[in-house]
């Protein structure tokens, strides 16, 4: 089934007279990287709600906000302030060498977890009982907005990959006709630079046959059928198929390339051009699929 990369999902839930909203984006990523924002007190709780991101909502770039009703921010956090000193002047006689200002050093030690220190309570178990399950509810509304995107762009794959096959199907006929064009202007080439009774019929018609093979593209347009059929086959039967769909579109392309090197007729060249731009788009839709 084809998931889209992109998604969202909100919720919330009162603890204890707080409202808390959780929201989780899903953008494009070939990885699962998940950016959490979340108040002070929830810390302890980070890698499960994490753990439980990462095994639900599987890869992308994952932002992750909860917020509550309170804002409570200014109070959250007491400065260590001998530490803060300590570590400035400290960085202060590295500055030159360093070449940071007294700013860099300044952000630089705020960052350290030792100088800010949490005033806040951590969530107790019975109220993060409430927060995970709405969480879970959170993620189930994204899944479900992926699947409706999916749904959308399945349908222009599908669409793109029919386009290819009706093409490969409108090359048929010319490919015989095409026969006879090349025959027949080397027929012509001949009949224009050598005369007629100095040419080995015999070995003339070799020369075609031999030409005639190496320019054949029966096998390139089975492959690229097959390519087109396993293609279907995997966006209804695998699960996050994108990967490998990705791999496929990647063997149509090849196929693709050699039926235009091959083709040597003006009307395939044409189709060629077509069915490039059709995958094309269909390689631009994969990036946006799980």
């Amino acid at each position: 089934m084809i998931l889209s990369m992109t998604g969202y999902g909100r919720g919330s839930v009162v603890v204890n007279g707080v409202n808390y909203n959780i929201e989780l984006k899903a953008l494009n990523a070939k990885s699962t990287d998940i950016r959490a924002k979340m108040p002070s007190n929830f810390t302890e709780r980070e890698m499960i709600m994490r753990k439980l991101i990462s095994d639900e909502v599987v890869r992308g770039r994952i932002e992750f906000n909860i917020s509550s009703g309170e804002d409570k921010s200014a109070d959250d956090f007491n400065i260590n302030t001998k530490l803060l000193v300590r570590f400035f002047d400290q960085l202060q006689l590295h500055q030159e060498r360093l070449g940071i200002t007294n700013s860099d050093i300044f952000a630089a030690v705020m960052r350290i977890p030792s100088v800010t220190e949490s005033l806040s309570e951590p969530v107790a178990d019975e109220d993060f009982i409430l927060i995970e399950k709405c969480l879970r509810e959170v993620i189930k509304s994204l899944t479900q907005f992926r699947i409706d995107e999916g749904k959308v762009l399945a349908e222009d794959l599908l669409l793109r990959i029919h386009n290819i096959m009706k093409n490969l199907e409108t090359i048929v006929p010319l490919e015989e006709a095409r026969i006879s064009k090349i025959r027949d202007r080397i027929k012509r080439n001949f009949d224009e630079f050598i005369s007629i009774e100095k040419i080995d019929l015999n070995r003339f018609e070799q020369e075609i046959l031999y030409y005639v093979e190496k320019i054949d593209i029966s096998e390139e347009k089975t492959r690229l059928k097959q390519h087109c059929l396993y293609f279907i086959e995997q966006m209804n039967s695998s699960e996050n198929p994108g990967r490998i769909l990705g791999f496929i579109s990647q063997e149509m392309g090849r196929e693709i390339n050699t039926l235009g090197a091959k083709a040597q007729d003006q009307e395939i060249q044409q189709l060629i051009v077509v069915m490039k731009d059709e995958l094309e788009k269909i390689k631009e839709q994969l990036a946006n699929i799980l």
